[in-house]
């Protein structure tokens, strides 16, 4: 017979991350004023919950499914699982714990030889399943969208023989990619389930794909009010947003986080306010066009209160697919492959650079943003060559100025926050 501690023990780092997020949650009601910095709140306490049914599910021996994060979580609801974003796990804690996720790293490229210079999103939860802290029963990822993912989750199949389903992304966007990739996600949910012994349930994964249609259409509302000064929306919202996507996919905690992130926005844009001490006051208005620095989330409050820096989003905030439309089930799996190829990163780096350039100029334009910064992430060497195109593209079209930050989002001992912290008032200084 199996015991419930040994259920459990499959998914240890999620039993760590739920504590973690009790104990923040009880500082931010018990200790901070009323509405002080409410969008986290509102994210600790969805997620926590979210995190707290996945351990339930857990202890009652429910398969333990790892994904990519661009495979919508959403789309795994057809099956009864506890699905585990390697990416959200590996980057979720590399905020919260005091060293980040610097030991994992270490036993995955020390004790196993996986190269340094490889992204820390996977491989944080490579080194925690090699410490055996996760026992996944299958893990699913598209083929993208860089080589690092290519490359890493083999691992999983061919060290810790977890079965590995691949559905095939295409790197050309056309018409024809939509409908290749669409029989991929219905193939690879089939062998899904073959490998955990489940029928998938369609009409069950409809359900949670129709919420997060809703969920965009608030999205889209949020990022309108955006386009005024001052910025309404806090820089923690595009933190959480990202977090959301993945933890609360297809469910109505989802909804509930929006709607509430809303009614915040909306109460400080009538009063023509912004988040922090001085609500008024905002210096710049600036773009992250590839990631926020994950093991130190706490730069995005210093950047609002301390530096007037409104970021008004980054690569995993500013993408939204159109509706799904799951009424015609030829054409939702067509939909859900568009929604995949135009998920955050994947459009950007399984694509050539004109539309990433072209996007941002559009948006610096749309949003009257008078800076970038771009954080370029070690891992993300698809990416090497584009900031100083874009950098040069921003400069001839709009005259405005890009900070390059090199770094490791998820591993401070790169670049230590304190040497970034200095990039950014030095670069702040030329702006004002």
């Amino acid at each position: 017979m199996v015991i419930k501690q040994e259920l459990e023990n499959r998914v240890i780092p999620l039993k760590i991350l739920l504590e973690a997020l009790e104990t923040t949650y009880g500082l931010i009601t018990n200790i901070l004023p009323p509405d002080e910095v409410p969008e986290l709140e509102i994210g600790v306490k969805y997620i926590k919950k979210i995190v707290a049914e996945m351990i339930e599910g857990a202890n009652e021996g429910l398969p333990i499914v790892g994904h990519h994060f661009a495979f919508q979580a959403e789309y795994l609801s057809c099956f009864d699982i506890v699905p585990v974003c390697i990416e959200g796990i590996s980057y979720i804690l590399s905020c919260i714990f005091p060293h980040g996720v610097e030991r994992f790293n270490d036993i995955i490229s020390d004790g196993f030889g996986h190269p340094y210079h490889t992204c820390s999103s996977q491989k944080s939860c490579m080194g925690m399943t090699l410490d055996d802290l996760f026992r996944f029963d299958a893990i699913i990822t598209p083929t993208a969208p860089c080589d690092n993912t290519y490359a890493s989750y083999p691992f999983f199949k061919y060290k810790e023989n977890i079965p590995l389903i691949l559905p095939d992304l295409p790197f050309l966007h056309q018409e024809k990619s939509l409908h290749y990739y669409g029989d991929q996600i219905k193939i690879a949910l089939n062998d899904l389930g073959k490998v955990i012994g489940q029928e998938p349930d369609f009409e069950t994964m409809k359900k949670h794909i129709e919420i997060e249609n809703k969920v965009n259409r608030h999205a889209l509302e949020i990022f309108e009010l955006k386009k005024a000064r001052p910025n309404p929306v806090s820089n923690l919202f595009n933190a959480f947003a990202a977090a959301a996507s993945i933890y609360l996919a297809g469910r109505n905690e989802h909804l509930k986080f929006y709607e509430e992130n809303l009614e915040i926005a909306k109460r400080r844009y009538k009063r023509r306010g912004r988040h922090g001490e001085d609500e008024s006051e905002e210096k710049m208005r600036s773009i992250w066009p590839y990631m926020l620095i994950f093991f130190s989330l706490e730069t995005l409050e210093w950047l609002d209160r301390s530096v007037g820096m409104s970021v008004l989003f980054d690569i995993f905030n500013y993408n939204f697919s159109p509706h799904i439309d799951v009424k015609n089930e030829e054409k939702m799996w067509y939909d859900m492959a568009n929604k995949g190829m135009s998920f955050p990163m994947m459009k950007q780096s399984t694509d050539f650079y004109y539309p990433f350039i072209e996007d941002c100029v559009r948006l610096a334009k749309e949003y009257n943003a008078d800076n970038f910064v771009f954080t370029a992430h070690i891992g993300c060497k698809q990416f090497g060559s584009v900031p100083q195109i874009l950098k040069e593209a921003l400069r001839e079209e709009l005259g405005i100025p890009m900070l390059i930050i090199d770094l490791d989002v998820g591993d401070e001992r790169l670049t230590n926050i304190n040497i970034i912290r200095d990039k950014i008032n030095i670069f702040t200084q030329t702006l004002m």
